[in-house]
């Protein structure tokens, strides 16, 4: 949990230590060698993350931990790779269907940043009937938006955003909406403070955000 917090403060050599003290105290607990892999990209050491994930996925193949392998391997230009962690991810989605198991979360924000929207606008909203977190508000806001439905995606991000927390891909969800809006003062200072939160929150979307911001401001 320290590592997570660390990490999500846009500290990963922090967070490295915290999930390496982890894991002298348990090597075998899933989530501390994932934490690392996170970490370890972060801090630009990519062949250890990509070792780490694919340990930890040979163990506990979790949709998060395969998304995160296969958008770290898209960073890189592996292609063939990523493909590869996103067909494991849409077997694994096709068995939880099967066996009666919903995952509509993780389903909404995958389609959206990598599959169909349509597809990720109908799991966000199941997900939204089922409870009204500030995760889902954030996910049912990024299906929309990747939808271009802008308007209907804010009132959304705000919720997703009212309780204060410093989650960078909230915030950058925020942005990229208002971005598309046009609210250009606004964009330039979520996607900031997402970047100051974390500036490696995702390997995708964190090069996405920098792109954007500067682009505001070259606009003023």
């Amino acid at each position: 949990y320290l590592g997570e917090l660390a990490f999500k403060e846009g500290k990963p050599k922090q967070a490295a230590q915290q999930y390496a003290l982890g894991l002298k105290a348990d090597p075998a607990y899933s989530p501390l060698l994932a934490g690392q892999a996170k970490a370890r990209a972060a801090l630009g050491q990519t062949a250890p993350a990509v070792q780490d994930y694919t340990a930890v996925i040979g163990r506990v193949p979790q949709p998060q931990y395969v998304i995160e392998l296969g958008e770290l391997e898209q960073s890189l230009g592996h292609g063939a790779e990523a493909r590869q962690q996103y067909e494991l991810l849409e077997v694994e989605f096709k068995l939880f269907a099967t066996n009666g198991v919903n995952d509509d979360l993780t389903a909404a924000l995958f389609e959206a940043d990598h599959g169909d929207p349509g597809k990720a606008l109908r799991h966000a909203k199941a997900e939204w009937k089922r409870r009204h977190s500030v995760l889902v508000a954030d996910a049912l806001a990024w299906a929309l938006h990747v939808n271009g439905r802008d308007a209907e995606a804010l009132r959304y991000a705000k919720i997703a955003n009212r309780l204060g927390w410093r989650n960078a891909g909230f915030l950058y969800h925020r942005g990229m909406i208002e971005a598309s809006l046009g609210q250009r003062e606004a964009a330039r200072t979520n996607l900031a403070r997402a970047l100051k939160i974390n500036p490696a929150f995702n390997p995708l979307q964190a090069p996405i955000a920098r792109r954007t911001l500067a682009r505001l401001k070259g606009a003023r």
